[in-house]
């Protein structure tokens, strides 16, 4: 199903395209650091040195970036970056005002918007749930500052991860731009 969206990107890839140099396009190159951070667009990678791509498509950067909701770490990442691309230090760049903050405090608004969506047999798997197990398995959180603590030790107590892998968190603020440590790894 096309949307209105969809046609938009496509009609963008064409403009794009039309102004790249392919050569300048980023190559897969070796590089020992990745970001995971949050899905949301108002996380600016330039506030931690990561530039973003130019106009031409070309870019100054080799560091991966993993966007999830949260900046919560997943498993396949994990794996794939540290034992295939040969990543040995992860940046764990959570931020304020995130929407896993505004989740936890909303678990009602989401159970309803789910309830009303969802067929009847969803909605009874749903109702199994308590809000704290709602939350839990939501991995929403009060606090990006303690929330970042905890993502930097569940990476580091990820049964596969050497010992020698490096983990920071860091925490974005979207108002001001500062960044602060939270963990140094």
């Amino acid at each position: 199903m096309t949307t209105p969206r969809l046609t938009a990107m496509l009609q963008a890839n064409k403009a794009f395209q039309a102004q790249i140099d392919v050569a300048s396009l980023p190559k897969r190159a070796p590089e020992t650091l990745a970001v995971i951070t949050c899905m949301d667009p108002r996380i600016n990678l330039e506030a931690i040195g990561i530039s973003s791509f130019s106009t031409d498509g070309s870019g100054n950067s080799d560091v991966r970036i993993i966007r999830t909701i949260g900046g919560r770490a997943d498993i396949r990442s994990l794996v794939i970056g540290t034992f295939l691309a040969g990543i040995n230090e992860y940046v764990v760049l959570m931020h304020k005002d995130c929407g896993c903050c505004l989740a936890h405090s909303k678990l009602n608004v989401i159970r309803s918007n789910m309830e009303q969506r969802l067929s009847a047999e969803q909605r009874k798997r749903l109702n199994r749930f308590s809000d704290n197990e709602l939350a839990e398995w939501l991995q929403t959180f009060a606090d990006p500052y303690e929330a970042v603590k905890a993502e930097v030790e569940n990476i580091k107590a990820f049964p596969f991860m050497p010992a020698d892998v490096t983990v920071h968190g860091l925490v974005y603020d979207v108002e001001t731009g500062a960044v602060e440590v939270a963990v140094a790894g």
